[in-house]
């Protein structure tokens, strides 16, 4: 301990009261340390804590999805094919086929269409399919199974007065060919819902004007396939 000697010293450093007050202030801080340590912790209050933490570290999370490859994965594998290379393989596939080579492929709307002409898919005044025809279209199905777009077939009659009333009405007639287009596309393996409409002979005025009466007539008893952008429905 210093003396009123020591301190009048003029040989004992200046500062040394300096040193003296860092001792204690070192002392003092590792007595409230250990004060600290014995105490009980309230357990209330540090699983407040913990919560408030654990909620901040998930908001952060949440505000920055990092996303997977396997969603990328699973959403391109979901994606309707490309109506314009779909196009393409169909339109290779119909033109070797001896019973399609007479179907046209063409786009209307934005959509692709399968034209097949009523004159080679069914007998006159019948609503069956040809057995050739049905071979046809299963093989046509082959393609169209692998793809998720959306699909609707229409059928079309001539605006000739019906020969055979026993079939009923030009709308019952197309509607019945557009089901059994439909049906054979199903039985080769599409498995998504395919609508069907019957158009009767509503969209004949459509067809080009300049073109022979007789080829009008032709075109005008078919059974169309439109192909949408977008996946279908199963």
């Amino acid at each position: 301990m210093l003396t009123e000697k020591d301190v009048s010293d003029p040989l004992l450093p200046r500062n040394t009261w300096l040193v003296i007050f860092a001792d204690i202030i070192a002392l003092l801080f590792a007595f409230f340390v250990m004060l600290f340590s014995t105490r009980e912790i309230n357990t209330e209050t540090w699983n407040l804590i913990i919560a408030q933490d654990s909620s901040l570290e998930m908001s952060t999370k949440i505000e920055n999805p990092q996303l997977q490859a396997k969603h990328v994965e699973t959403f391109t594998l979901n994606q309707a094919l490309s109506l314009q290379y779909l196009a393409k393989v169909l339109e290779e596939h119909l033109s070797v086929d001896p019973l399609l080579d007479t179907a046209t492929v063409h786009s209307l709307d934005g959509l692709v269409v399968i034209s097949l002409p009523s004159d080679a898919m069914f007998d006159s005044g019948s609503i069956a399919l040809r057995i050739g025809a049905r071979e046809a279209l299963f093989r046509m199905g082959g393609i169209i199974a692998t793809i998720s777009n959306h699909i609707d077939v229409r059928g079309h009659t001539d605006p000739l007065p019906a020969s055979d009333l026993h079939l009923g009405s030009k709308w019952s007639v197309s509607l019945a060919r557009a089901a059994a287009v439909a049906n054979e596309l199903r039985r080769s393996g599409f498995g998504r819902q395919i609508p069907i409409f019957g158009l009767s002979d509503t969209r004949f005025e459509h067809l080009d004007r300049n073109i022979p009466e007789a080829k009008r007539l032709a075109l005008s008893r078919r059974v169309d396939v439109f192909i949408h952008p977008h996946p279908g429905e199963i």
